[in-house]
Parts: structure tokens; sequence; C-alpha cells
């Protein structure tokens, strides 16, 4: 498979490390090579990022590390300097000293510095100010071995402008002109959640910002509040192996359910094999099996309409009772036990996610 990894990058509350420590072995299984942490609601690396880390934290996070890099999988971190990019990148004291100290606890191979889903106040100069930033941040990890990038526009969708403010006029023009070469960019595609990706789009990105787009796949992410309703367990389609030529990398963002989100990420190199998987196939539900067990993937097959294409609202009441009662009995199976949190209404949109 290509240069394929996780963007643990949603909106909702963080997987626990218990579940993500399960994550090493089965990404070097399926043929994955990178882990990239950043969830959202991780504060230390988002809303207060200027806050130093505990001594706890530390050791989490390079335990994981150790984890990833002995099941051969590459480690990084997504980092938020969030507030005013000009702010930032007038005031860059703070920001070296908390860029210096993760660069000295942690074994990165990866540095994403995302930009996604902010409000910025004054968006005149805001490639400007994010390109500051990134040069600073770049000079000063230079043992990093990949950088990449999320701008704040990251895709041609236009739901980006009805959210945050329309893209400054030549936001993208100043990323090509002044981004360093040997840094990716983290793009979604012609969506926020793109259900393809074309040859002609990933051409007028390399065409324009002068380098091949790094993905950022947004399934089977289920963080939104359409996305909430539903547990993408579909195998991953439209995705072949011509994007080999086309792709500087692919991080897929999960789902909020750590177990589950495995059947479909595992299903990725199938799809770059030009062997995708079907859901009609009994390939695919030995494979489901395989995670879940065999009596727990009939009843995942049997109800598979709800889960993914009637959603949780959509459930009528008397159905939902069942369907609770009826997953009840599989919660000492982890996968069976995230299926029962589903349908209790843990997972529920967390109006944090500002796309949704």
């Amino acid at each position: 498979m290509h240069n394929c990894g996780v963007i643990e990058g949603y909106f909702g509350t963080p997987w626990s490390f218990k579940s993500r420590n399960t994550y090493p072995e089965f990404l070097r299984k399926y043929g994955y090579r990178f882990f990239i942490y950043a969830p959202k609601n991780d504060p230390f690396l988002r809303k207060k990022w200027d806050r130093e880390w505990s001594d706890r934290y530390i050791k989490i996070l390079k335990n994981f590390a150790g984890s990833c890099h002995r099941s051969g999988i590459e480690f990084g971190i997504g980092f938020t300097p969030a507030g005013d990019a000009s702010a930032v990148a007038e005031n860059p004291e703070l920001l070296l000293a908390r860029v210096r100290e993760i660069s000295s606890v942690l074994p990165l191979d990866y540095f994403a510095l995302l930009f996604d889903d902010l409000k910025n106040n004054d968006r005149s100069r805001l490639a400007y100010y994010q390109l500051r930033i990134i040069d600073l941040i770049t000079s000063e990890l230079t043992s990093v071995k990949h950088f990449i990038v999320c701008p704040s526009y990251y895709t041609t969708d236009p739901v980006l402008g009805r959210v945050f403010g329309e893209r400054p006029e030549n936001y993208w023009n100043d990323y090509a002109d002044g981004l360093d070469p040997e840094v990716n960019l983290f793009w979604t595609g012609e969506k926020v959640c793109s259900d393809s990706y074309s040859r002609a789009h990933l051409e007028w990105f390399a065409e324009h910002f002068r380098r091949k787009p790094f993905l950022w796949d947004n399934y089977p992410v289920n963080d939104g509040k359409k996305l909430a309703d539903f547990l993408f367990l579909k195998p991953f389609e439209n995705r072949a192996s011509f994007l080999n030529e086309y792709l500087a990398g692919h991080a897929v963002n999960p789902m909020r359910e750590p177990h589950l989100n495995k059947i479909t990420m595992s299903t990725l190199g199938d799809t770059y094999d030009d062997r995708a998987l079907d859901t009609d196939s009994e390939l695919y539900w030995q494979r489901v099996a395989g995670f879940t067990g065999r009596k727990l993937a009939r009843c995942i097959r049997d109800d598979f309409r709800f889960f993914t294409e009637i959603g949780l609202s959509g459930i009528e009441s008397d159905e939902l009772a069942e369907l609770q009662k009826k997953y009840e009995k599989f919660r000492s199976n982890p996968y069976g036990r995230e299926i029962y949190d589903f349908l209790k209404g843990k997972y529920a949109f967390d109006p944090a996610c500002l796309t949704g």
C-alpha cells in the first residue's frame, strides 16, 4: 500500500490510550505506515497549546510512540497554535518554547501543523502570518522527517467559507508561492468529506500548489452533526491504485469508535490493490467476523442498514429499544460494547465540531 496512515483528527471525546495502544500492530498488519496523534479535544494540542505538559501526559505519549516504533509505525503529533495567527506570529517566543519542549520529549517522525477549523478575526493577511509560523517551526524542528501543514482552507468545498468566513482572495496563491517545497499540504479533496478523488482534481492541486497533496481522508470519521448518526462500517470505495501516482501520502481520519473503526480501516489496502471489498461479499463478512467473532458479526449483518444508512435518529423508538437489548448482551466484547454505547447515545454529536 502507498504511504498510508492515521490522522486522529476528529472532534469529540478522544480514544482511551488502552484502545489506541491496540493500533500499532493493527496498522502494521494492514500495511499502514504512520500514526499522527491529533484529537481536537486534546487541550494540550489545541485550545491550551501554550500550557506545559504534565509528566503523566508526556509518559503516556512517549509510551505510545514507543509502541508505534516497535511495530515499525512512524509516530507524529498534530499541533494547533489556536488564536489569531498574527498574535502568534508576532510574539513567537512562547510558540517556540512549546515546540522545543515537544521535540525534546517525544521521538517525532511527523509534525503536523494544523490551521483547520479555526475562527480568525483578521483574514486579510492570514496566509502571511501562517507561513511565518510555519517557517519558525520548521527552522526549529530540523530533525523531524516529515512536516505537514493543514491550511485553514483545505478543500474547494464552499462549506468552509460559510462556516469560517470567505477564503481571502490570494490565500492559496500565497501558500503556493511562500511554502517551502519540502513541506507537505493536507487536502481533503473537492469536499470536506469526499466520496472519491479524481485525477483531474489531484492534478489541479499539484499544478497550483507545486507539490502532490497529502490526502486527509474524512472517511470513516463520524464527528459531524449528520455523521454522528452513523457507524461507517462499509469498506472503502473509490480509492484505487492510481492514487499512488498522485499523492504524497494518505491519512485516514477515523471513527470515534476505535474498535469498530478497525473493520473499515482494514479495507483500504484492498482498494489500493484494485480488489475493493463489497458488503454483499462473504469475504467481507469473514473479515468482520475475524474482528468481532461470528455471533456478533451475524447480528451486525442483520442490522447493517440501521447503522450505515438509516442512522440513529431514523430508528423508531421500539426498534431502538430492541436493538439496545440485543447488543447489551455483547457488552463484554469491545466491538459489541461500542455498538451498544452508540445506540444509547454515548457518541452523540459534539457542538464543538464547527463543520458539522
